[in-house]
């Protein structure tokens, strides 16, 4: 038994032993510094750069207008707003048109009840009786010509009651007394307004429809107040409306406002934009205003690079790199934008596979 005993202490022993043995860390070794990587500085040698993908060129030189720019909205123009109002009292028994309907002068737009153009009606056939009795009579000269004078005095009457000329010869040839007036449009136009309800009473000179005439519209445009004092009136603009791109359309400054807005310290322009039936009132637009002529330097646009609202040109230097700086620029023709600050004319610009180049000075490839 003893002999069994001792080889199963010793095994115990060692198992102990190395339960007991105690755990050391290594702490000598302290974190890494992590060294930063210098950036690149935003130049690039021509020989990184593969000649068949890459042209440069100098700006061109030009004389260009000096433009001011404006930013509104169009309008309807005020002058050609034609209220359409009753002449007589009734009642709107029918309205023929309703808001945005285009119409043309002289179309019927209300049918009106109206007692008092009844009774003109009669007074207008019993005189045309009365002139025809007298005509087919042989009566004297005088009561014949006082009979054609009762005569027209009534169709006067209808005339201006609102009745055309066409509403006065069907009486006269029909011999029919018609319930209704018919209220027609004084001008060509869209409805713009509508005040009344079919069956609502209306008096004298109360208007029911508003008409506008779009063949023209207004421009409001704000000019910054650094600005305002180059513009004159009959100066020619360029407008320029979103919803329409790349449509342009002429115009010339009208009226200045006689005073400033307090609050954004802008003029108001008033300008007359003849319309060709694609602009609408409300449309948001930009103008260009011509204020005299200056020299410029001109880029393709595809050789302004932009980055976060910042544009930039790729300047090819003389010892052959290539260098992003940062410029002004004003928006000149389709593909051409004026550079205003920035460049000389004897620098070149990168004007083929800018976009590519400024990827490679950014270190993106």
């Amino acid at each position: 038994m003893k002999k069994l005993l001792l080889p199963l202490i010793f095994i115990l022993g060692i198992a102990l032993g190395g339960w007991l043995v105690p755990l050391t860390y290594n702490t000598s070794h302290a974190p890494e510094a992590v060294t930063p990587v210098p950036q690149k500085p935003e130049v690039l040698s021509a020989d990184k750069v593969a000649a068949d993908f890459f042209a440069s060129a100098l700006p061109e030189q030009r004389e260009i207008d000096e433009v001011v720019p404006l930013m509104g909205r169009l309008s309807f123009n005020a002058e050609k707003i034609h209220l359409v109002s009753a002449r007589i009292a009734g009642r709107l028994d029918r309205i023929l048109v309703f808001e945005g309907t285009q119409v043309r002068q002289g179309q019927p737009l209300a049918a009106l009840y109206s007692p008092e153009y009844i009774s003109a009606q009669n007074e207008l056939l019993l005189a045309r009786n009365t002139w025809r009795t007298l005509q087919a009579s042989k009566a004297t000269q005088e009561l014949a010509q006082d009979a054609e004078s009762t005569l027209q005095s009534a169709r006067e009457r209808m005339r201006v009651m609102g009745a055309s000329e066409q509403d006065v010869a069907t009486l006269e040839q029909s011999g029919r007394v018609n319930e209704h007036l018919l209220l027609r449009a004084p001008i060509s136009g869209v409805v713009t307004q509508r005040n009344l309800d079919p069956g609502a009473f209306i008096n004298l000179g109360d208007s029911f429809m508003s008409l506008a005439d779009t063949a023209t519209l207004w421009f409001f445009g704000n000019v910054y107040e650094q600005d305002y004092q180059r513009i004159r009136q009959g100066q020619p603009l360029q407008l320029h409306v979103q919803a329409l791109p790349g449509k342009a359309y002429h115009a010339r400054v009208d009226i200045l406002s006689p005073t400033l807005d307090v609050e954004t310290n802008t003029l108001r322009v008033r300008c007359l934009v003849v319309n060709d039936g694609t602009l609408r009132p409300d449309l948001f637009a930009t103008a260009s205003l011509s204020v005299g002529k200056h020299r410029a330097l001109l880029v393709p646009v595809d050789a302004v690079v932009r980055s976060q609202q910042v544009d930039y040109l790729i300047i090819e230097t003389a010892d052959g790199n290539y260098r992003k700086r940062q410029v002004s620029i004003k928006p000149y023709q389709e593909n051409l934008v004026a550079v205003t600050e920035g460049l000389s004319a004897n620098e070149k610009v990168v004007i083929r596979g800018a976009t590519l180049l400024n990827q490679k000075l950014s270190g993106a490839m």
